[in-house]
């Protein structure tokens, strides 16, 4: 049988923990909120981590460290991997303009993927890994 994605163009989680500059989308501030922690984690094994939530408002960014959507974040530093952790509705629509930017990997957190997701991907020759950041880097539990 034929491998769904070809082993040319896909990049490995190990691939990806290799890459510097990421995207962290999802609820990045909120202090007991996972997509925290891996922003957090990621800035630790010394990664760019570029914060992008499409939610943010003035009041939940008093620092102005937040992106509201890839293209901006991407246009400010270029993103080499983005870590999906937001509901998978909204990632669809970062994930489209993922694959407008040229954007190759995604590491899609527990509960954040979907089959919409993992099509557009295939589609666009976009890597997908599914695990979790927490437990796959240097600390993680």
């Amino acid at each position: 049988a034929q491998p769904l994605m070809s082993t040319t163009s896909s990049m490995t989680n190990a691939q990806m923990l290799e890459q510097h500059s990421w995207a962290v989308i999802g609820d990045v501030l909120h202090p007991t909120k996972p997509a925290r922690a891996v922003a957090e984690r990621l800035e630790a094994v010394g990664k760019t981590v570029l914060r992008v939530n499409p939610r943010a408002t003035p009041a939940s960014d008093p620092g102005g460290v937040l992106f509201k959507n890839l293209r901006d974040a991407h246009a400010a530093n270029k993103v080499d991997v983005i870590d999906l952790i937001i509901n998978p509705r909204d990632g669809l629509i970062q994930m489209q303009q993922a694959a407008e930017l040229g954007i190759k990997a995604v590491w899609i957190q527990p509960g954040a993927g979907s089959d919409e997701i993992r099509t557009l991907c295939k589609e666009n020759d976009i890597s997908v890994y599914e695990g979790c950041v927490l437990i796959e880097t240097p600390g993680g539990h």
